[in-house]
């Protein structure tokens, strides 16, 4: 019996001790552990070499081996001076580099390398990559920022940036990641540099950093060993004590660090820190502490790696032990790397000493010298290579890095606080948005990314507004029932309120508790904290800092072009604690990113300018806009050239184009495949079985199918304004086929419009009425009753062979249909259904009803049919006819707008949380209908010719599934499902006249589109 109680209790007990040592069985995250314990890497390396070296090195070489000393690149020829002697003559074993510049850094690298007898251990202290030490190189989120990350694999694929912007810098270590608990709010000296203060968060993001490096062959220091979370003393000036007891220092300060050694840490950085539950000796460091470092680290732990001392001439070690002994009493404690010891020489010597005594091993400084040895042969440095200067900087900023960068602060965005769904903002068609800037000084100029998705208006409000500009400002904002409050210039401090004033909140508390009302905080978590009391805010967003890609991307969020997937790293007061956050899941409205974000190489993206650089000097078109977007972000945005060829004003990006006969698929087309869901139109039904088609035309039996497909057998156009003007001569044609002093006006090959016409009496009229209520240009109306000519026109128009013909006569039927069927015409239709829900505002017909004339771009300057430059009225005569809303053309709109409908159409039928048509429909619509007899067309959308090249409305490269439209003013939209592309080309070819051919002559926007398609990298 009693056997078996010993047994028992040694079971028990080796149970207890796995416990200390795993902390899988504390709750570490799942999939954390590998099948088995991973040794440091570098033991396995480089073992002959470190002892040939060893062999050749004296008691005073190996001891220098252990020492770091500190680096500057920006401190000029005496400390350069100085760091060579200790190359040189004390023979240091590494070095640390600080500020500085990287071109200076690399020459200073090479210079003491080469002066080196055997290869320097170059360090960095570089938490967030080279940037937190260099100019001009990437300084990466904060690491409390990353903290609120869910996806860790984004933390390892950060840690192979990291590593190889190491690596190409000359630099072999990296003295991070902190692994240090900060679950003081208070702490001076780790705070943001801290994952956070949840034990599994950091944990997972630690192992994941330092996987990274390690992979990339960086060696790593985790800090600050046992633990600098919990205190309120910056260890740079004095010794912080962490009064814990060991089980709470294995459940929380430990936790970390065991699940990293367990994984194969390289190296450990000791803090100076006092823990007297390890070490009871007064004012005794962790540093200097033997049962922290061997008793703990080493052989409980079971860290074989590289220990290395935080500095040596800090505060909180130096105020209790002189030169020399600080560095004897670190190696008796078991630390391998004696970082910037104050006096080299007088650490050489103590140390040296000391093992003469007896009181250090000479053993331990050959095993801290091996280990050192082939941690630099793993990294390569034994090999000597210098740094090479040439295209460092270049490589260094790569922007192949970007893309990380971009999803890692989008991951990083937490949704705090959602009441009812605030977020992403629904039901833009009922939305009056404001946006107000709160700054120090009330100077800094509010983004204008909510533009993007619903136009509203920017305010700007100082931190310390007083009363009276608090209340202007509200009585400005009573006209809206959304309001976006962006807080900027905030602090990390808890002593000022983390820079949100007390006038901010106040304002917040007054605004009218019915609006919705969405607060964007540009600060650190805690700062969430001050909004307590704020029961009235509908969403609370933290963005952590001003800089213009967090808040882009958080207001992308609020609007659904990005996602919120972050959680706080740390509790905010009572208010938040650590680990809430509401997830939105997957944008739902496209998002603005960089093409590198989506798989485009924009090397081959500038190539497009090229092309329109050529046209613009070949005056092919006075400018255009072209926007491309993949995988539901725009990364392509741009603008060029002017609106007209005096140069007078310059494309912008919400300028407005005349669509043409985009509007077949963006109108009409798009109107049909929501009849078909509601089953109130179909495609095998003959045209006649609609109301709005006479029984008696012979249009009645041509198939639907057929119509929207451009096989019925229809004419390709009828010009009816023909019909309205006549020659003053009457011996004289209307038109001739050749140019002449009578006919000079070309209208198109081998048409010559006659110089001297009028309009047919009382067709016209210079103002409205109700008898001329179709407004067809400025000063221009045509009489009610023409509408029903135009009709009657085309149901009285012949039918020729059935084969595939371009004709737009069925789209103007189309519309009767429309109209007939929904009860409701046509304009107002498509917008309350499509266009104002989309957050496409620019689309619509007669864009002079909600936008200034010189927002929109003129087409042609028409001189033979409205005497006039056409500029917010529809270059085709049909549609002007019929006032600006047709089936055939008339739809105006910028890029954006556009590919928002593009996009929904490529997300088979989804936008923005809403269900527009139903995906079966679409896919219907844009397949290929007739592809077996060469016609190239869906139902009401174009496709491309795959059995000929460059015969198509759309590149070579552009894949079967893809579909779009292009329009007779120099447009295209297209999109392609297969590669996840939407591209638009919006251009006024036609100005001054549309008898310029040059675009389509030089395939400009197939050749623009085929660049978009070379660019692709996936």
């Amino acid at each position: 019996m009693k056997n078996k109680l010993l047994q028992i209790s040694i079971i028990a007990f080796l149970i207890l001790a796995y416990t200390l040592v795993r902390p899988e069985a504390q709750g570490l995250l799942p999939g954390l552990d590998p099948a088995k314990r991973s040794d440091p890497p570098f033991l396995e390396a480089g073992a002959a070499w470190a002892d040939s070296v060893i062999e050749t090195l004296s008691l005073d070489e190996r001891i220098a081996q252990m020492i770091m000393v500190y680096g500057y690149s920006n401190m000029g020829p005496a400390h350069e001076k100085a760091v060579l002697k200790q190359v040189r003559r004390q023979k240091v074993g590494g070095i640390l580099f600080f500020q500085g510049e990287p071109l200076e850094q690399a020459r200073l690298t090479n210079l003491y390398q080469e002066t080196a007898e055997i290869p320097l251990l170059v360090a960095i202290d570089g938490e967030n990559g080279l940037g937190m030490r260099l100019q001009e190189t990437i300084s990466y989120p904060a690491t409390m920022i990353l903290g609120g990350i869910t996806d860790n694999s984004l933390i390892y694929r950060l840690g192979l940036d990291m590593g190889a912007q190491f690596k190409r810098m000359g630099v072999h270590m990296n003295l991070a990641p902190v692994a240090d608990i900060n679950n003081n709010p208070g702490n001076p000296v780790i705070g943001t540099r801290s994952f956070g203060e949840e034990r599994q968060n950091v944990t997972a993001k630690v192992v994941a950093l330092m996987e990274g490096m390690q992979d990339k062959g960086v060696l790593v220091a985790a800090k600050h060993f046992p633990g600098h979370g919990d205190t309120d003393t910056d260890s740079h000036h004095a010794l912080p004590v962490i009064p814990h007891d060991r089980n709470r220092l294995d459940s929380v300060e430990l936790y970390p660090f065991r699940e990293a050694i367990y994984r194969g840490l390289t190296g450990v950085m000791v803090a100076h820190l006092r823990v007297p539950e390890l070490d009871a000796r007064e004012n005794r460091a962790s540093t200097l502490s033997r049962p922290t470092i061997t008793g703990l680290l080493k052989e409980e732990m079971g860290f074989k790696g590289l220990i290395i001392t935080d500095a040596l001439n800090m505060k909180g070690l130096s105020s209790y032990f002189e030169p020399g002994i600080r560095e004897v009493e670190a190696v008796r404690a078991g630390n391998d790397i004696l970082l910037m010891p104050a006096d080299v020489d007088k650490a050489i010597t103590a140390v040296k000493k000391a093992v003469k005594q007896g009181t250090i091993s000479e053993e331990e400084v050959n095993g801290s010298c091996r280990k050192i040895l082939q941690a630099k042969y793993w990294t390569g440095a034994h090999q000597s290579f210098p740094i090479k200067i040439d295209s460092l900087l270049e490589d260094l900023n790569d922007p192949a890095y970007k893309p990380l960068i971009r999803e890692m602060v989008e991951h990083s965005l937490i949704l705090a606080k959602n009441t009812d769904g605030a977020v992403p903002i629904e039901q833009l068609e009922r939305t009056s948005l404001a946006t107000v800037t709160i700054s120090k000084d009330g100077k800094q100029a509010p983004l204008h990314t909510t533009d993007l998705y619903l136009e509203g208006d920017h305010f700007t409000l100082a931190s310390g507004a007083a009363l009276e500009a608090r209340l202007a400002m509200i009585r400005l904002l009573s006209a809206y029932n959304t309001i976006i409050v962006s807080v900027l210039n905030t602090s990390s401090r808890a002593s000022q309120n983390y820079g949100i004033s007390n006038e901010t909140l106040l304002f917040l508390q007054d605004l009218e508790p019915s609006v919705k009302l969405i607060v964007n905080v540009a600060g650190v978590p805690y700062a969430l904290s001050r909004f307590s009391g704020l029961d009235h805010l509908d969403a609370l967003v933290l963005s952590h800092k001003d800089d213009a890609l967090y808040q882009e991307l958080a207001l992308q969020a609020i609007f659904g072009g990005a996602s919120f997937s972050g959680r706080m790293p740390v509790s905010a007061g009572n208010y938040l604690a650590a680990g809430e956050g509401i997830a939105t899941g997957p944008a739902t409205r496209l998002g603005y990113a960089s093409p590198l974000d989506v798989g485009l190489n924009p090397d081959t993206l500038i190539k497009m300018e090229e092309i329109i650089r050529h046209a613009l000097k070949e005056k092919a078109m006075p400018g255009c806009q072209v926007l491309v977007a993949r995988k539901g972000k725009v990364v392509w945005h741009r603008t060029y050239g002017y609106h007209t060829y005096q140069r007078k004003s310059p494309v912008e990006p919400d300028d407005i184009y005349d669509m043409a006969s985009i509007t077949k698929m963006a109108s009409i087309t798009t109107a049909l495949m929501r009849l078909h869901d509601k089953g109130l139109f179909h495609e095998d039904s003959l045209m006649g079985s609609f109301e709005a088609v006479p029984d008696s035309s012979n249009k009645a039996d041509l198939l639907v199918a057929d119509v929207l497909a451009h096989q019925s057998g229809m004419i390709a156009w009828i010009p009816f304004y023909y019909e309205t003007l006549e020659p003053l001569d009457t011996s004289q044609a209307l038109l001739s086929n050749k140019y002449s002093r009578s006919h000079p006006l070309k209208i198109g090959e081998g048409a010559y419009f006659n110089r001297h016409v009028k309009y047919v009496d009382s067709v016209y009229q210079k103002f409205y009425s109700a008898e001329y209520p179709y407004q067809v240009a400025d000063d221009l109306y045509m009489r009610a009753d023409w509408k029903d000519t135009i009709y009657k026109r085309i149901y009285d128009s012949e039918l020729i062979s059935k084969e595939y013909r371009y004709s737009g006569l069925g789209f103007y039927m189309f519309q009767q249909i429309i109209e007939s069927v929904s009860d409701t015409m046509l304009y107002p239709y498509v917008w309350y259904n499509f266009y104002d829900p989309l957050g496409a505002h620019t689309l619509g017909y007669k864009p002079l009803s909600r936008f200034p004339r010189e927002r929109i771009v003129p087409t042609e300057n028409d001189n033979f049919y409205r005497r006039q430059l056409l500029q917010g009225h529809v270059h085709d005569m049909g549609a002007a006819m019929l006032g600006g809303v047709s089936g055939n053309a008339g739809l105006f709109g910028s890029a954006n707008d556009l590919a928002k409908l593009m996009q929904m159409y490529i997300n088979g039928g989804v936008y923005g949380q809403r269900r527009y048509i139903q995906e079966a429909t679409l896919k219907l619509y844009t397949s290929c209908y007739n592809c077996e007899e060469e016609n190239h067309r869906g139902f009401g959308f174009n496709k491309p010719v795959f059995w000929e090249d460059d015969a198509g409305p759309a590149c070579n490269s552009a894949s079967p599934q893809s579909f779009g439209h292009s329009g007779f003013t120099g447009t295209l939209a297209w999109a392609d499902p297969a590669h996840e592309l939407v591209y638009i080309f919006l251009s006024n070819r036609v100005h001054p006249d549309m008898g310029n051919n040059r675009l389509i002559d030089m395939n400009v926007r197939t050749d623009v589109q085929q660049v978009v398609y070379n660019a692709l990298m996936d």
